[in-house]
């Protein structure tokens, strides 16, 4: 692994039209978008979005946030067309796919990828109802579903040329693969303290990618929880050393474990959580994210630095004190769109969003 550290403070930024970089990058923006995940990947000859976002109230529009930046991108990247090879959606909560419609109603999508499961909440299921409707009517468009059980090898990862969409180009090629998906095998993984199965849990069904760029390596695993989080490092624990790890679940005391940060043992953390300041139901103030049980767990695996901050982490769901800072420990909630950028070398950096902090 490339260990890196940062410490860029950074304004307002609107960037320059123009190529991303003279040698061949990758940029990974993690959104901020409020309390829920957009991730968009920038390659030398493409790019995808990990999810959509996200928080939707009186103070805050994930959507319109979300469009914004995309545009801003792609106004800067002008080679790229408007075009997202991939639109992968780990699982149908609203927070990771309420801006989905709206993505494909505006950009060309060549893949969209999901993991399969029936949507539950509300707002969800329209949006998911209209993402299928989209494919269903749209042929040019690939469609894939991520099913762990169908990997062909237990212990290995899943690949596809609709989710690796990003063959050689400038000298490097990048790799993505999946790591988890959505389940037809029901697991014994017994219920939470609410009485809920763990297994009827969408989150246990997370979409997992592990993206690599010469020796630059990231993993997203959506809002995986214990359960499946156990099964995932115990399959295939090898595959998970990286790089940067976007935080599961927000920030969530159930979306990381220590097992999972040793196998891990990421140099950068990011977390895309919605301010606590914002106090309405169903945002990062409501659930308490992030936890300090899981900051100070970060801290003691994250192994990059960065200038010392202070923020609040929750000790319980609308409680937050002050913590500061060190370790290369990021949130959009705290600094806004954090965008790192990377050579074929490994050694990542942090630079300006194409808009905003």
């Amino acid at each position: 692994m490339a260990l890196g550290s940062a410490g860029l403070g950074l304004g307002l930024l609107v960037a320059a039209a123009g190529p991303a970089t003279v040698a061949p990058s990758m940029r990974v923006h993690f959104l901020d978008i409020g309390q829920g995940a957009a991730t968009l990947i920038e390659l030398p000859c493409g790019a995808a979005l990990v999810d959509t976002g996200g928080e939707q109230n009186d103070s805050f529009q994930s959507t319109p946030a979300l469009l914004a930046y995309l545009d801003a991108f792609f106004a800067r990247r002008t080679d790229l067309g408007g075009r997202l090879d991939v639109m992968l959606l780990t699982h149908p909560h609203i927070d990771h796919v309420r801006g989905a419609p709206d993505v494909l109603a505006r950009f060309p999508v060549a893949t969209v990828i999901e993991d399969g499961r029936m949507a539950r909440q509300d707002d969800a299921v329209v949006a998911m109802a209209k993402v299928r409707e989209f494919v269903a009517t749209h042929p040019e468009v690939k469609h894939l579903v991520v099913n762990v059980d169908e990997f062909a090898d237990a212990t290995a990862a899943f690949e596809s040329p609709d989710l690796d969409r990003f063959g050689p180009c400038k000298g490097v090629d990048p790799r993505v693969v999946a790591l988890w998906g959505g389940m037809k095998r029901e697991r014994s993984w017994g219920e939470n303290d609410y009485g809920a199965s763990h297994w009827n849990n969408d989150n246990n069904h997370s979409v997992v990618t592990r993206w690599d760029f010469g020796e630059a390596s990231v993993l997203i695993t959506g809002d995986l929880e214990e359960p499946g989080i156990r099964e995932l490092v115990g399959a295939r624990h090898d595959l998970l050393d990286v790089d940067v790890y976007q935080v599961g679940h927000h920030g969530s005391h159930n979306g990381t474990t220590d097992d999972l940060l040793r196998a891990v043992s990421p140099a950068w953390a990011v977390m895309e959580i919605g301010p606590a300041a914002r106090r309405h139901s169903w945002t990062a103030w409501a659930y308490g994210h992030p936890r300090q049980k899981l900051v100070d767990s970060l801290v003691a695996h994250v192994s990059g630095t960065r200038d010392p901050i202070t923020v609040p982490v929750a000790t319980a769901v609308k409680t937050f004190s002050d913590m500061t800072l060190d370790r290369a420990i990021y949130a959009t909630a705290w600094d806004g769109t954090v965008v790192l950028e990377v050579g074929v070398d490994g050694n990542f950096r942090r630079v300006p969003p194409d808009i905003g902090r």
